[in-house]
C-alpha cells in the first residue's frame, strides 16, 4: 500500500521572493494547496491561496450578506441600525479565536 501524505503548508515570504519564484510558488498553491503571505516591508500585503478557497470564502461571504438582508427585513431595522449589527457582525468574525 502506497500512502502520500500531504502537508498543507502556509509560508510568510517577502515580495521580492515571490517575484523571483513565482511560477514554483503558483504550482505549490495549485497543485499542493499550500497558502502564501506575501509581505512588502514586514507588512502583510496579499494572500496567495487556492482558488477553491477563494471560491468558498466568496460563497460564504455572499450567504452572511442575505442573511443579514432577511435579519433586517425581518427586524425592521433602519439601514443605520442593520449597518451597526453588520459591522458587529463583521468584528466577531474577523477577531480571533481561542484554541480548541
Amino acid at each position: 500500500m502506497n500512502l502520500r501524505i500531504h502537508i498543507i503548508m502556509e509560508k510568510t515570504v517577502g515580495a521580492f521572493e515571490i517575484r523571483r519564484n513565482f511560477g514554483k510558488v503558483l504550482q505549490n498553491v495549485a497543485a499542493r494547496g499550500d497558502k502564501y503571505i506575501v509581505e512588502r516591508h514586514g507588512e502583510p500585503v496579499v494572500a496567495e491561496v487556492p482558488v477553491e478557497l477563494y471560491e468558498q470564502w466568496k460563497r460564504s461571504r455572499s450567504r452572511l450578506f442575505e442573511q443579514l438582508r432577511r435579519a433586517q427585513e425581518n427586524a425592521n431595522l433602519s439601514p443605520q441600525e442593520a449597518d451597526a449589527l453588520a459591522n458587529e457582525a463583521v468584528k466577531a468574525a474577523r477577531a480571533p479565536r481561542a484554541p480548541a
